[in-house]
Parts: structure tokens; C-alpha cells; sequence
């Protein structure tokens, strides 16, 4: 099972002694954007992602918005 929790600071130290009560292989913690950045840095490294120079994308945001007015 998946879930997210988020834990008030005020009770963080009976959260990690209620995480250290349990056995090690019990709960598997990763930062909710790790699987994220790490698949995406593989598509950029591979060459199957989409990139643009910044100067250009900034260029075209611009003209975007100066197309608005």
C-alpha cells in the first residue's frame, strides 16, 4: 500500500519512534519527487525529451504576453 502523510512538528519524535518500533523492512520511505526527477533526467540524458535554449523559450513566452496586451 501507497500512501502520503504528513506529520505536525509537534508530533515528528513520536512519529519516528513509532517508525523505529516497527522492523526495518516494514515501511520503505522515498521524497515524493525522487521517482519524478530521476525519470525525467533519464528521458533528458537519453535524448527523448524536448528541450528548448532558454533564450528561445523566454523569447517566446515574451511574445506570447506582449501579444496580449
Amino acid at each position: 500500500m501507497t500512501m502520503q502523510i504528513c506529520i505536525k512538528d509537534q508530533y515528528l519524535e513520536q512519529f519516528d519512534k513509532l517508525m523505529k518500533s516497527l522492523p526495518n523492512d516494514a515501511v520503505v520511505i522515498k521524497k515524493s519527487l525522487d521517482e519524478e526527477v530521476n525519470k525525467r533526467v533519464e528521458e533528458y540524458r537519453d535524448g527523448k525529451m524536448q528541450t528548448l535554449p532558454f533564450g528561445t523559450g523566454l523569447d517566446k513566452i515574451r511574445e506570447d504576453l506582449v501579444s496580449r496586451l
